[in-house]
């Protein structure tokens, strides 16, 4: 991926930053929660420093390509495992223990499956299969969750992403113009 002169975005070091946290997740021992949340907040700096026109890039696919071997790779399919299991773990306990926690997760793993990597190409049949019941969790704990009002959900959260307006969906709210049945990827995920 190329520096953006005009606005002066590293590019370059961010993806190697991402793929570096990433590949410190696959080789290193200890800390695998503290690796893996690093490793999706590299990503995350990465997906707003850049458009979707970047990451479908030649340098954008070299990218994708490089962090598709590194996830499958060393201990990464086994903390992405763990982290589908504690976003399972924040989504049904969201009403007590907090809601957004559980949708950051749920947007990092949407997020890196939808502008990176498919999901289908590294998690396991297990992880695949929980994210509806992650979905169904976010959906039966939302009435009595926070955020509390659509304004309080980010800029940065793509309207698929529909789990972050779903307590005020069922509050009567007015939300963005989408469903849970027309998240599309997500429909890709179950086949």
């Amino acid at each position: 991926m190329p520096v953006g002169a005009d606005t002066g975005r590293d590019l370059p070091g961010l993806a190697r930053r991402a793929v570096e946290a990433f590949e410190e997740s696959a080789t290193r021992g200890r800390d695998r929660d503290a690796l893996m949340d690093t490793a999706f907040a590299r990503l995350f700096e990465l997906y707003q420093a850049t458009s979707q026109a970047e990451r479908q890039s030649p340098a954008g696919q070299n990218f994708n390509a490089r962090l598709a071997e590194v996830l499958v790779s060393g201990n990464n399919p086994v903390r992405i495992s763990l982290y589908v299991v504690r976003t399972q773990t924040a989504a049904e306990n969201g009403q007590h223990e907090g809601y957004r926690p559980a949708c950051w997760r749920r947007s990092m793993l949407q997020l890196l499956g939808d502008e990176f990597v498919p999901l289908q190409s590294f998690l396991r049949p297990v992880d695949l299969d929980a994210l509806p019941r992650i979905d169904d969790a976010l959906e039966a704990v939302a009435a009595n969750a926070s955020p509390a009002t659509v304004e309080a959900v980010p800029s940065w959260v793509p309207e698929t992403h529909w789990w972050w307006w779903e307590p005020a969906r069922q509050r009567g709210e007015e939300t963005p113009s989408h469903t849970r049945a027309d998240s599309g990827t997500l429909d890709a995920v179950t086949d």
